[in-house]
């Protein structure tokens, strides 16, 4: 409800067209009732056929009014619903984009998907159709005036037995909360299960994998299935509730106006619209209840993307260096992650200078990757400091860094779209021949101009249909063509063949020449052999230095 509430206080003078509008359409709404009453009462007891034409012609131009009003009230509450899907939605992509790396990461992949996919719940749930639904019950009590003037016996009667249906609804409400949980909660464990199924098939056939993945598929399906199984029994109860309270209100209406026609307090025409009267009332209430399992799987998707939205954002501002000549320290740098019991390293000192070509090697699980996240500015130390040319890497501003940096991740990804847009994320005005110049000396030329649409080439599933080593080697252009001085690669040559580990040796003596500074997370011979300064990081809990071409290197 709250998120109605909110929607409805964006814009305070459409708020109240809003609420006027609703108040001329519950008006125009009462029309069917007092035709009913004056053709049954004055045209029946005149018979003139001039009091008939008039009645109708006046019944018409309310409903026309009232049909015009609802498709105002209609648009109005879409404008209203349209700006506020829409700052959403970048507040959610701000989130995902922008969010504190570190934090994004201890999400699971499948809960972040469901909060992604729960901005198109909320565009439902919260939508205009359902905005004016609720608008319309307060003026439930419209219609139950209009009753309590007719009769206030009638409107105490109608009143309690919407009573009645609010009650049994509300209760079943309450207790819709918890399997609705559950389902969603077993819901993002079989998405994980699914992706697995649909983008893995090769693990799944050649490990008979598909014997235990439908172990726990069949686990969770029976888990959906019970707690369905309930959700649908509380829904029922509340439609019933809706539906027997329709059915309880004619007969009692009906039988209790009868009696009174027939002790001379009501005539058949009012019976007869009184009758109309508290069905509407009882209509507009229980269109307003049935959204409350919609608002429940609103208010979840509404928490789960809270969760997301909380999460603090990277700095928008910071230092800026005018110049950036590559070097970089780390002091006394120690990180650990969240929950874990013992940091991946710890007193980890070290000097970088501008143009050194250093490797830091290490078993899988040594912390290689977290060291290289940490110098690309995506994590930031437990403790100590990262220098780049003496200013603390925590003080400058994100996006100024990324563009001093050329980064290589371990596992290179890629936005759906052609292969030029993503290479040129980092350099927008590179020209096709740039492009294919890096891709000519990474040996991976062919790959691209074989094809018939080259640069052009669709890109889908991140990058997944394209043979690991090539898409390690695109990803390499793509970091080298934003022209960073500090280069971090992490495991360049992991999946790349013999020709490309030759092309990619005599791209890092290029780098070298050029004055590039050189961070590599790698155990590939060639890589170590030529490197100036190497460093293992699998020494616990303090990294060691195996050598290094500078003096008093610390160990």
């Amino acid at each position: 409800m709250q998120e109605f509430l909110k929607r409805l206080s964006r814009h305070r003078q459409l708020r109240n067209e809003l609420l006027v509008s609703s108040l001329l359409i519950n008006l125009l709404g009462l029309a069917s009732s007092l035709y009913s009453i004056q053709v049954l009462n004055r045209y029946l007891a005149l018979g003139v056929d001039a009091t008939l034409i008039s009645l109708t012609l006046g019944a018409l131009i309310a409903v026309v009014f009232e049909l015009v009003l609802r498709g105002a009230r209609l648009k109005i509450a879409q404008w209203l619903c349209a700006r506020a899907d829409r700052d959403l939605s970048v507040e959610i992509f701000d989130s995902a984009a922008r969010g504190q790396y570190g934090l994004l990461d201890q999400l699971p992949a499948a809960a972040r998907r469901e909060i992604i996919a729960g901005q198109s719940t909320l565009q439902q749930v919260y939508g205009a159709p359902n905005l004016v639904t609720l608008l319309d019950a307060p003026f439930a009590l419209v219609f139950l005036c209009v009753l309590a003037l007719i009769s206030p016996v009638l409107a105490v009667l109608a009143l309690l037995l919407m009573a009645a249906v609010a009650v049994v609804s509300l209760m079943a409400q309450q207790r819709l909360g918890d399997p609705m949980q559950a389902q969603s909660k077993a819901s993002i464990q079989l998405a994980g299960h699914q992706h697995a199924l649909t983008t893995h098939g090769e693990m799944v056939r050649v490990f008979s994998a598909a014997t235990p993945l439908a172990q726990k598929w069949d686990t969770l399906v029976e888990e959906l299935t019970a707690v369905r199984a309930e959700t649908n029994r509380l829904q029922n109860i509340m439609q019933n509730a809706a539906y027997a309270g329709t059915l309880l209100m004619s007969m009692l209406v009906m039988g209790l106006g009868a009696k009174l026609v027939m002790a001379g307090h009501l005539d058949v025409g009012t019976l007869i619209g009184a009758n109309i009267l508290a069905s509407r009332a009882l209509a507009a209430l229980t269109r307003a209840l049935g959204l409350g399992e919609q608002i429940g799987r609103g208010e979840r998707a509404l928490s789960l993307i809270r969760q997301l939205c909380s999460i603090p954002k990277e700095r928008a501002d910071g230092m800026r260096l005018s110049t950036y000549n590559g070097a970089m320290a780390l002091e006394d740098l120690a990180f650990a992650y969240p929950r874990q019991p013992t940091p991946i390293f710890e007193h980890f000192w070290l000097n970088i200078p501008a143009g050194h070509v250093t490797v830091f090697s290490g078993a899988n699980g040594s912390g290689k990757t977290t060291l290289a996240r940490l110098f690309a500015g995506l994590l930031e130390p437990s403790r100590g400091r990262l220098l780049a040319d003496r200013m603390d890497l925590r003080q400058a501003a994100p996006d100024w860094w990324r563009h001093q940096i050329a980064y290589l991740p371990q596992e290179p990804a890629f936005f759906d779209g052609t292969l030029r847009e993503n290479l040129v994320v980092l350099a927008p005005d590179a020209t096709d021949d740039d492009i294919l110049a890096l891709c000519r000396e990474l040996a991976i030329g062919r790959f691209i101009e074989a094809g018939s649409e080259g640069l052009d080439m669709p890109v889908r599933n991140a990058g997944a249909t394209i043979p690991v080593g090539i898409r390690r080697r695109l990803a390499l252009v793509r970091a080298l063509l934003g022209q960073g001085q500090l280069v971090i690669l992490d495991d360049p040559s992991e999946g790349v063949d013999a020709e490309g580990c030759k092309a990619l040796a005599a791209l890092l003596n290029r780098l070298s020449r050029e004055g590039r500074t050189l961070l590599i997370m790698s155990n590939e011979s060639f890589i170590v052999s030529a490197a100036q300064t190497v460093v293992d990081l699998g020494a616990k809990p303090t990294p060691k230095t195996l050598r290094s071409t500078l003096d008093g290197a610390a160990t």
